[in-house]
């Protein structure tokens, strides 16, 4: 039985303001060439678009694309690199040193070779990496081995997303949000509003494999028609303006031939055209293979402009636009004609303004910006839209420890936020603290439950709270002041996940508490910037975070995904917390909050540690999970195969052994040299390793001879999680 007590004495404080949002996500973009092109355009104005990202940008050539940026008022760095493979490691180890020294979340490359630039200086200076797939260019085993090097992928259309080592999201730019009259358009661009002669705009960089002079081609067989290029200028090719200038000549059409400067802001003015063309057609000197995206296709269709485009663009456009072949002026001419009748120009601009509304259903902004901060850990970084919480934390007997938690919670409580308080029948002070707090802030609930454990209590407490999503953590915790807001972030960031997976610290006052820190625990540096070794050491060992096995100390969930599971499994006295996470994780999305962060302390004697450690593996045995009873089972083969390796095996068994103990202590022995008294601490490291490891496998061994407990979650205990 339980019984909900609200106290009846009148607030004394005021309720503090909510703490700000998570900090922005710092993004160090890479950029391929000096080019400023559609590509570029796409970060620049996702950027422009973005309240959650900061962004410095690395250029691996000087030119507009820097210069753009610098306008914008954003750092630029520039590495040059060179055509050979010592200038490209040169730019690799510099792009590393500029990200140790900056520190960003995650290194993000735009194409095929920024992309292998910054994965490579990713995994050199352990950030975390992404890239963004603009075109078809190098399309298959390049593309596959940068899925393969980096964290995460974004794709300019969803076409590109395809056939990739992991899944990609689909980011076009910013929706057009301003479109000018077609008088007003003219105007600004200089135009009359009423010309003799129909328009076709093309909005470019000026290369050869763009197609501008497939359009002058065209002309001559679309006598009412003439071209205007706003021309973006490609240092790769200085003479292309005098060449196209020369073959509109040869071709009788100079006079309806029109280059002009690039325009800012194109976008908003395409309404003083009659088509817009994206001609793109393959390149036999490089990678390139048709347009991909085409950028200005999009904002034309944005303003209700008929556009006309080759493959694969046009497959992707659908009835939104007419195709033309690539490389063929006469087809490209016929379309003109065609579009010389209003009501066909009318047709393809309403399909255009339909799709467009379709596509940015989604902002490509708030695509981006979820899926780097998820590559990050960071999801809901920077962003202001915050989920209302409700708090669940289990008490017995600790009233100091109370006092602690609901002091260091109550300031980051929103304003519809609630702290629910569940008591299993504390015999001290407990319930007079949390009543205290109650009478001074009615989001404090104090729910008592005599005999309840602690599975039980965290049941009971969701039971009662108000809202959708829950967060856990225990007394004996410090959480960051951040700590709620981050679950509160990354509930809204990510509104379909049933599970967020807090992070935790341990805290040491000794050599012994420092290695059976670095032994026992992940370490939160090591999630969000990863070292190549620190990642392999995860994925063998399993001493790294886990989306989906959370502790109790610092994790959300929705109550529809924990209705789902059944709750916390309350015949679990120890590993409820995880076994629970592993069951919400096979239907709901789980992720990682790296900013979710709360601190504990260790137990004070080595033979508490392991009699704690042996509790773990009791948990895990009771539960028959198979990932959980792995590890174990892994770990007494390789003390067993060491062992007898070590004991009766050649040198050659004896020096594998010897290999396989030193990859397996690798990790904690690099971290005991930043701790203080580091020569002691590494000492400690391999004894604390053995009598950690064997408490473990010991516990897990009696769980799964004994099996599921009866009623083992009615005892009440005292609160506390396990480490990942």
């Amino acid at each position: 039985m339980y019984a909900e007590t609200v106290a009846e004495t009148t607030p004394d404080t005021q309720a503090p303001p909510t703490p700000p949002a998570p900090r922005a996500l710092r993004v160090c973009a890479v950029l391929p060439s000096a080019t400023r092109g559609g590509a570029e355009i796409w970060m620049e104005r996702l950027a422009a678009a973005s309240s959650r990202l900061e962004v410095d940008v690395v250029t691996l050539a000087e030119g507009p694309a820097a210069q753009a940026w610098r306008e914008r008022g954003v750092p630029v760095t520039v590495i040059p690199t060179g055509r050979r493979a010592k200038g490209a490691a040169g730019t690799v180890l510099r792009l590393a040193r500029h990200l140790r020294a900056g520190r960003p979340d995650l290194v993000l490359g735009h194409g095929v070779k920024a992309g292998l630039v910054g994965a490579a200086a990713g995994h050199l200076s352990a950030t975390r990496s992404a890239w963004v797939r603009h075109d078809d260019s190098f399309s298959g085993r390049p593309v596959r081995l940068l899925d393969r090097l980096t964290d995460g992928s974004i794709s300019a259309v969803e076409r590109l997303t395809e056939d990739r080592g992991h899944t990609s999201v689909v980011a076009g730019p910013p929706p057009v949000q301003t479109v000018l009259p077609r008088e007003q358009a003219c105007h600004e661009l200089g135009l009359p509003a009423d010309g003799e002669r129909h328009r076709v705009a093309m909005a470019t960089r000026l290369v050869p494999y763009k197609g501008v002079d497939d359009a002058i081609g065209a002309l001559a067989d679309a006598p009412r028609w003439e071209l205007h290029v706003y021309a973006l200028p490609d240092a790769a090719h200085p003479e292309e303006a005098d060449r196209l200038t020369r073959y509109a000549q040869q071709r009788g059409v100079a006079d309806r031939v029109h280059l002009h400067a690039a325009v800012e802001d194109i976008r908003a003015r395409l309404t003083a055209f009659d088509a817009v063309a994206v001609l793109t057609r393959d390149d036999p000197g490089s990678a390139v293979s048709g347009e991909a995206y085409g950028v200005s296709a999009h904002e034309a269709m944005a303003c209700g402009t008929s556009v006309v485009s080759t493959p694969p663009l046009h497959g992707h456009l659908g009835r939104a636009a007419l195709p033309v072949r690539p490389g063929d002026p006469a087809s490209l001419a016929e379309v003109l004609v065609r579009l010389e009748d209003p009501e066909l120009r009318a047709d393809l601009g309403s399909h255009g303004l339909a799709h467009e509304a379709s596509v940015h259903q989604d902002s490509g902004t708030d695509a981006l910006e979820r899926h780097l901060a998820e590559v990050a850990r960071r999801p809901g970084a920077g962003l202001a839209e915050q989920r209302p919480v409700s708090v669940i934390t289990t008490v017995l007997d600790e009233a100091e420890g109370l006092d602690e938690l609901l002091r260091a919670l109550r300031p980051q409580l929103g304003d519809d936020d609630e702290i629910v308080v569940v008591d299993g029948g504390s015999r001290d002070g407990t319930l007079k603290t949390g009543h205290r707090h109650a009478a001074q802030d009615p989001r404090v609930r104090i729910v008592e439950t005599d005999g309840a454990g602690i599975s039980q209590g965290r049941n009971i407490g969701i039971a009662q709270a108000r809202h959708d999503l829950l967060a856990c953590t225990d007394v004996g915790c410090d959480p960051d002041p951040g700590w709620l807001p981050a679950l509160r972030a990354a509930g809204a960031d990510r509104p379909q996940a049933g599970l967020l997976t807090g992070v935790y610290a341990v805290t040491s006052t000794s050599a012994l508490q420092s290695a059976l820190a670095v032994t026992g625990y992940p370490m939160v540096d090591e999630l969000t910037h990863p070292s190549p070794l620190t990642r392999l050491h995860g994925r063998l060992f399993g001493r790294s975070f886990d989306a989906t096995m959370p502790t109790g100390r610092s994790m959300a969930v929705t109550a529809e995904a924990w209705r789902e599971a059944g709750g916390f499994p309350e015949h679990l006295a120890t590993g409820e917390d995880v076994t629970f996470g592993r069951t919400v994780a096979r239907t709901h999305d789980a992720h990682l909050v790296s900013d979710a962060l709360v601190t504990w302390e260790q137990r004070p004697t080595l033979r508490s540690t392991l009699r704690m450690y042996y509790r773990y593996g009791l948990g895990s045995g009771h539960s028959g999970d198979r990932r959980l009873l792995a590890r174990d089972g892994a770990r007494a083969l390789a003390y067993g195969a060491g062992g007898a390796m070590l004991l009766a095996g050649g040198p050659r068994l004896r020096g594998l052994a010897a290999a396989g103990a030193t990859l397996y202590l690798w990790v904690p022995l690099r971290r005991a040299a930043s701790r203080p008294h580091p020569m002691a601490v590494t000492a400690l490291v391999p004894l604390v390793t053995v009598l950690r490891d064997g408490a473990k496998v010991a516990g897990a061994a009696v769980g799964l001879r004994q099996g599921a407990p009866e009623g083992a979650g009615t005892t009440p205990t005292t609160t506390g999680g396990r480490p990942g």
